[in-house]
């Protein structure tokens, strides 16, 4: 009989008060290096929610599906935890970035781009960690041709945590880019200055149709900035929460299924 080395995970329940109970009704294991973390409820987003998983020998696994939970889903959920705390600060600087943006002294000055460049890196470093659980969906091990119904159920709930991380990081990738775009010079938005008079001659004297302008259309799923300094900062603040609470409700549920299959990894 293999000698398992513990490794405690903390996973999130939703706040469901019977999901809840029953999460907090197990028993706590001792700490180990490989804590997962800790979720929070939803309509609590502030308050930490603790709820432990079993150990989990870091010895050759007994089976598929334990294998996979310490090979490949441990470390994608560490990955979707770092993206969350990093987004934490993303959720302050998107009413800040508002408010700047607004601001007739800071319309296309550099402080604003400063903001801006802190929400790149930002959309920057959670796309980064969710190439972890991409990496591991890629994983042979968790194929979706394996026929086993844990690592079914295993693959199943990392794809809806992958999903909910890409689409947060793709869309406050996108909002930066059309940020960008909204504060670019008009004169090299449409050549103006910049414009050859060859390229004028060979036009016939017709002005090219205006670029489209992002601060008047939105994509599903985010925030149209008004220019009304407290709507805006109201929305973006808004926008971050929607994106908090969807991200958690996802990860939420993909802990219970993880949380299910690694009892049976002692």
């Amino acid at each position: 009989m293999l000698k398992a080395v513990a490794l405690a995970l903390a996973a999130a329940a939703v706040a469901i008060s019977a999901a809840g109970a029953a999460a907090q009704s197990q028993p706590k294991p001792a700490a180990t290096p490989f804590v997962i973390g800790t979720f929070q409820p939803l309509g609590n987003p502030d308050a930490p929610f603790e709820s432990p998983l079993p150990n989990i020998g870091r010895t050759r696994a007994v089976n598929r599906a334990c294998a996979a939970m310490r090979d490949l889903i441990v470390p994608s959920f560490e990955a979707a935890l770092r993206a969350d705390q990093r987004f934490v600060e993303t959720r302050k600087r998107l009413p800040n970035y508002a408010d700047i943006a607004n601001d007739p002294s800071h319309q296309d000055d550099g402080f604003r781009q400063m903001l801006l460049s802190k929400l790149d890196r930002d959309a920057a470093a959670m796309m980064q960690e969710s190439l972890v659980l991409n990496k591991a969906l890629g994983d042979p091990r968790i194929a979706a041709n394996v026929d086993d119904p844990q690592v079914i159920a295993e693959r199943k709930a990392l794809q809806q945590l992958y999903e909910a991380q890409q689409l947060r990081a793709n869309l406050l990738n996108e909002f930066t880019i059309r940020e960008h775009a909204a504060t670019a010079k008009q004169g090299i938005d449409d050549g103006g200055a910049f414009r050859s008079r060859a390229s004028t001659n060979y036009s016939g004297g017709v002005s090219p149709p205006p670029a489209p302008n992002p601060s008047l259309t939105a994509p599903p799923g985010m925030p149209l900035r008004s220019l009304n300094p407290l709507a805006d900062r109201n929305s973006l603040q808004d926008w971050g929460t929607v994106l908090n609470t969807y991200v958690r409700t996802n990860e939420n549920q993909a802990a219970k299924t993880f949380y299910t299959i690694a009892k049976t990894c002692r």
